[in-house]
């Protein structure tokens, strides 16, 4: 079996933050700057942290009336992503003034806040098999540095990716053969070489792309 859930405290068990029960969340920024540090290195060219709030009840996303960081009355607005993603800016500056997040929701459950390793680029619809085998390297690598030393031992292996999409598509390889349809598609490291798959094509671009894990 697999696992491709949000990366909640597991991983992220400092960054204490609290839910939305009244309509607005107000949580110090700093948090949120340490963990998008991660994916700042080097050898993260595709990878980053995704922040979302989910609605409690029905565990999709809250809809986000606007968000943005305040330090002493001076605004910084946050945009929020198509697939309701809080596009957080990484300011050193506002993780040092101790600047405040506020997100306003219309929800009227509670809405948690939620860290998604995910990756950066997801504007085609057209993947290589190199590409898709390095994005699973970069993952594996990624949440290997987040677990850090103790964690990496019961970490488990990063087996591919999952493809998640708004509506239900169809993958076709390479050849033109169908692959996969639905709203969720996997592509496993050993399918890649067991079926020698050259590439995977979507018929529309996918929201998100996040590590497929072994549970």
């Amino acid at each position: 079996m697999f696992n491709n859930h949000f990366i909640k405290v597991v991983l992220l068990s400092s960054l204490l933050v609290p839910s939305i029960s009244a309509q607005e969340l107000v949580v110090g920024y700093d948090g949120f700057y340490n963990r998008m540090k991660s994916s700042q290195k080097e050898q993260f060219v595709n990878t980053k942290i995704g922040v979302f709030l989910n609605n409690s009840q029905t565990g999709k996303h809250c809809q986000i009336e606007n968000a943005f960081i305040n330090f002493e009355g001076a605004i910084t607005d946050v945009k929020v992503g198509d697939d309701s993603e809080l596009l957080l800016p990484f300011n050193k500056q506002l993780r040092d003034d101790k600047a405040k997040l506020h997100v306003n929701v219309t929800d009227k459950a509670t809405c948690d806040v939620s860290f998604q390793i995910m990756a950066t680029d997801t504007n085609t619809t057209e993947f290589t098999s190199l590409t898709l085998v390095k994005q699973i390297e970069e993952f594996d690598l990624f949440l290997g540095n987040m677990a850090g030393y103790f964690g990496r031992m019961n970490l488990p292996t990063t087996m591919g990716v999952q493809f998640i999409f708004d509506e239900p598509v169809d993958a076709y390889t390479a050849s033109g053969t169908l692959f996969k349809s639905g709203t969720q598609i996997s592509v496993s490291q050993d399918e890649i070489i067991r079926d020698k798959i050259a590439g995977i094509t979507f018929s529309k671009k996918p929201l998100r792309i996040v590590p497929l894990t072994e549970i």
